[in-house]
């Protein structure tokens, strides 16, 4: 027969389980638009603690056990009564979007930590306005 504590391990898990699933980290996706889809993406975290113990009852006379030879006192051989329980907790922080429009995908973060982040994000953007700037001037001086 499993100890207690293994039920109630058991039980938190499975409730566990059952909130978090795949939709939770990558959610449905949000239709925009004809060729346009974002993809909300999200951090879980969870902590779980759980706990017992069997516990001696002892009388109030002579500090000796109430339990007697060979009997148990929660229907179990051997067991004094037992006590436990489970906590869990979890957390669920957004982390931003994949998007995809036209054929072009994009991971537009859903904070900005830094003036650095925002930066380094319009790189690739920037680099494609200055190309197509470029590839313009060439081709308008060339009649």
């Amino acid at each position: 027969m499993p100890h207690p504590i293994e039920n109630i391990m058991h039980s938190t898990m499975e409730e566990l389980r059952s909130m978090v699933d795949v939709n939770t980290i990558v959610g449905t996706p949000i239709i925009a638009g004809e060729e346009s889809v974002l993809l909300p993406i999200s951090k879980v975290s969870l902590g779980f603690v759980s706990g017992g113990g069997e516990y001696n009852m002892k009388s109030s006379s002579n500090s000796a056990p109430i339990k007697k030879a060979g009997e148990a006192l929660d229907g179990m051989e051997d067991r004094y009564p037992f006590a436990g329980t489970a906590i869990a907790g979890m957390s669920l922080t957004p982390m931003g979007f994949v998007s995809m429009n036209k054929g072009t995908v994009k991971v537009l973060p859903a904070q900005f930590e830094t003036t650095l982040d925002r930066a380094v994000e319009l790189v690739p953007e920037a680099l494609t306005m200055l190309t197509n700037l470029i590839k313009k001037k060439g081709s308008g001086s060339n009649p």
